[in-house]
């Protein structure tokens, strides 16, 4: 099975077990937390009531929801650089694993790292891509959110 990988993805297969991107930051504002609050009706008051916030939880304000923070993720991603001479297109796969670490503050900058984990066949012309994927929080050390994050990727004819 690596074998149809290695030799339909040589330059892809060759990044296994190796760090391939760190996005840029990204601010999370109050009015982006309130768009997401609406579009999903994700809204409470800490997500989306600075001053209750502050009196009912320990955060200091509001705090980013955590599938918002999981939906920047297809965003972040853009800043990777994958071979794509092969890849006719990639799809979300989901997930195996998603851990939210931390709370993320409102006006926190967050970015991603991104490692492959696994690439492995899928089909007569597929791929299922696992990357390993570390949210972080400027100005702290501990993750806000560590996933193994799947994408099925269809390979040109």
């Amino acid at each position: 099975m690596k074998q149809d990988i290695a030799h339909l993805l040589p330059e892809l297969f060759s990044l296994l077990g190796q760090e391939v991107g760190v996005s840029d930051w990204k601010l999370i504002d109050q009015k982006s937390i309130d768009q997401f609050s609406e579009l999903t009706g994700d809204a409470g008051p800490i997500h989306n009531d600075p001053e209750l916030s502050r009196q009912i939880a320990p955060f200091g304000g509001t705090i980013v929801q955590g599938f918002m923070l999981l939906s920047c993720l297809t965003g972040l991603a853009k800043s990777l650089h994958f071979p794509q001479d092969k890849i006719a297109y990639r799809l979300n796969y989901g997930f195996d694993k998603v851990r939210i670490i931390k709370p993320v503050p409102v006006n926190s900058r967050i970015r991603a790292r991104f490692h492959l984990k696994k690439l492995q066949t899928r089909g007569e012309n597929g791929a299922l891509m696992n990357l390993e994927v570390m949210m972080e929080v400027e100005g702290t050390k501990e993750p806000a959110i560590v996933a193994d994050w799947l994408a099925f990727l269809k390979l040109s004819s």
